[in-house]
């Protein structure tokens, strides 16, 4: 079961392609990503898993929830070992972990895919996090475009709501965007703001929204972290859980300075 989930996942990957018609901004769509009865089983865990094992991200971002799959938000902690679920939640989980984290074929489909659109010299040194995400109405992350300690991202959308309408789909996704600024670093500053600098949390008045990809079902879509990859989500209007599989790939403080962004002028080769 396990070997033929990842055979269908990897087939997904290896066959989807990297759109960069958005200068210095290389992302992926991908629909059908699991297959149908592994998919199934994973929204039935999903949905009865209790809102107590999860816990708010910060102060600054109230409205979401999230529950750690593998080793904490920068990779460093103990491995998840999932003994606060339930049986037949912490057997599923356990599998995926194995699959998508510990295993890191899943990781290295994804270089493989990007290879033209990362320059950093140290992939050993990157490492797998993973996180279950519930955002409640009124949620929302300003357009940014990722931090330097992350190479790549993956967002799949699992959404759990019963009814699910072209409504929810819009106002659950995640909005494409571009920044009207030409120099994210030195752009003004606002009080809407978050952090400061080109990997502050713009204002959605700093973008021009290009498109939405949708909380469609079992579909994904990730980024390279690049000049523009800027990605935000609006509040959230619906009174409905917004379900997410959040999965990064980071790397250490240290090392950031190795990560030359796609789209920049010193960008100059790609992984190896």
């Amino acid at each position: 079961m396990v070997n033929s989930v990842f055979n269908h996942v990897s087939k997904k990957i290896i066959s989807s392609k990297v759109n960069d018609e958005i200068d210095g901004y290389p992302y992926i769509e991908i629909n059908d990503l699991f297959p149908e009865d592994y998919y199934k089983e994973l929204i039935d865990v999903l949905k009865n898993m209790n809102q107590d094992v999860f816990n708010a991200l910060s102060k600054n971002y109230p409205n979401r929830y999230i529950y750690d799959l593998n080793q904490g938000e920068k990779g460093q902690k103990n491995r998840q070992n999932f003994n606060d679920l339930k049986p037949q939640e912490r057997k599923f989980w356990l599998n995926f972990q194995q699959t998508f984290l510990i295993d890191e074929s899943f990781k290295n489909l994804f270089f493989s895919k990007y290879e033209d659109y990362i320059d950093f010299p140290y992939l050993n040194k990157s490492v797998a996090t993973c996180r279950l995400q519930r955002d409640f109405k009124n949620y929302s992350i300003g357009p940014h475009r990722d931090r330097l300690d992350k190479l790549f991202s993956v967002m799949i959308y699992t959404p759990t709501v019963d009814i699910l309408t072209d409504k929810i789909k819009k106002d659950h996704g995640t909005e494409i965007c571009i920044l009207n600024h030409e120099d994210p670093k030195n752009a003004p500053l606002s009080p809407k703001h978050i952090g400061t600098g080109a990997d502050r949390h713009f204002s959605f008045d700093d973008v021009r929204i290009i498109k939405t990809a949708l909380s469609e079902p079992n579909s994904l879509f990730s980024w390279a972290v690049a000049a523009r990859s800027f990605h935000g989500v609006t509040p959230l209007k619906v009174d409905k859980i917004r379900s997410t599989i959040a999965y990064f790939v980071k790397i250490p403080k240290n090392l950031t300075g190795a990560h030359k962004l796609y789209g920049n002028s010193n960008f100059k080769k790609v992984i190896q």
